[in-house]
């Protein structure tokens, strides 16, 4: 596409396709729901739910790509209703060797690119602007193999970068890097959809601001499994909470007739080197269900500023298991600690934490309930008149 404006309906790629938009080419989504495709793919996930249609779409294709510094601007805010009637911007279901490089993407009426058991995909250096309808999430990586994300910069209504496993299929070796990433939901998100589960992910060398959820969200809470993850090197600023960790039991299945899942697994987790300014007074919060602890976090080298202000009231308060809903930062209420509340724990590394509050806070930094195996070491944190305690154990 040389520079220029195309307006089209739904498009479905080919096998050894590059579709090529040059400097200045706007490819531009119809405003009517009849022009895209009805499609639904043969690779069955929670995701059915969600859409049969998008404007660029490709299933089981080898080696096909869209590069180039023109924009895919899909007209979202045409579109109103629930899910299926608001087509995504980019699909590509159970494809090998894709790459998204450069482009701008913007305004899809629901998910901007997903990525369904798809193997060996490579996105890098594009631009995505989704504030302009509900369900505006940026990169939607799900049940993959070998995904690299770098130097992407996304502002989003909905979650920036998320790993979902909708089907039993594991979405594993995925690494995220060099990304600016600004969102109204979740920067980078693991789950919630989490049937198969994750293995093997890494992010690193991010910048996240103007969040008004999570910075780093890792959940697990429909029976799956998640097992090596390493985040680094994240600078963050007006981002609510930057660390957020739960494994919990909405045990939803995919299919009618599967079998309700159990309870999962989240282990193996490593946060370092994190800088945060203005999270907000609630609190961090690392949580799993009793009898299923979290197992082998390290949290290193992390310095977080919080809003502070809570009472002695937020203090005393114990917060509800709740472990069949839906995972956010702010589930719980005010945590009893304005800085990491962990309960339900087991093998959990804390090694040079700085933490600090804007205002006057009566609640400990750091409160641990049934936390087995707790190592601490190099924690500074502000103390504040009227706190009862710095730390509690429980």
């Amino acid at each position: 596409f040389p520079a220029g404006v195309y307006r089209s309906g739904g498009l479905i790629l080919k096998d050894h396709v590059t579709l090529y938009l040059d400097n200045g080419a706007v490819l531009l989504g119809s405003d009517k729901l009849d022009d895209y495709p009805k499609i639904r793919p043969d690779f069955r996930s929670y995701t059915d739910r969600y859409t049969h249609s998008a404007l660029i779409y490709g299933e089981g294709l080898q080696h096909v790509a869209i590069h180039g510094l023109g924009t895919i601007d899909g007209q979202g805010g045409a579109f109103s209703g629930d899910y299926l009637l608001r087509p995504f911007l980019i699909r590509f279901v159970g494809c090998t060797d894709v790459s998204l490089r450069d482009v701008t993407l913007t305004n899809p009426a629901m998910w901007t690119v997903h990525f369904l058991a798809c193997d060996r995909v490579n996105v890098d250096g594009i631009v995505i602007r989704s504030r302009c309808n509900k369900n505006n999430d940026g990169i939607d990586i799900d049940s993959c193999r070998g995904v690299r994300v770098a130097n992407c910069d996304i502002s989003s209504g909905d979650d920036a970068i998320v790993l979902k496993s909708t089907s039993y299929r594991l979405c594993e070796d995925v690494v995220i890097t060099n990304c600016v990433l600004s969102t109204d939901c979740n920067a980078i998100k693991l789950g919630t959809e989490s049937h198969g589960g994750f293995k093997r992910v890494s992010v690193s060398n991010c910048v996240i601001r103007d969040t008004h959820l999570a910075g780093v969200a890792i959940e697990m809470v429909d029976g799956g499994v998640l097992d090596g993850v390493a985040v680094s090197n994240l600078a963050m600023e007006n981002v609510s909470a930057p660390v957020f960790i739960r494994l919990g039991n909405r045990a939803r299945t995919f299919e009618e007739g599967q079998p309700v899942p159990g309870v999962g697994r989240l282990e193996n987790v490593s946060i370092s080197n994190i800088t945060a300014t203005g999270a907000d007074r609630i609190g961090c919060s690392i949580t799993g269900q009793e009898g299923y602890p979290v197992r082998n976090i390290a949290i290193d080298q992390v310095r977080i500023e919080f809003a502070g202000g809570g009472t002695r009231g937020d203090a005393r308060s114990t917060p509800r298991e709740l472990p069949d809903k839906y995972p956010e930062y702010n589930m719980f209420g005010v945590l009893p600690a304005y800085g990491f509340y962990v309960r339900h724990a087991e093998n959990l590394r804390f090694n040079g934490i700085e933490l600090s509050a804007k205002n006057e806070d009566a609640r400990p930094a750091m409160l641990f309930e049934d936390v087995k195996e707790l190592s601490l070491s190099r924690v500074r944190a502000q103390v504040f008149p009227r706190q009862n305690a710095l730390l509690r154990l429980i």
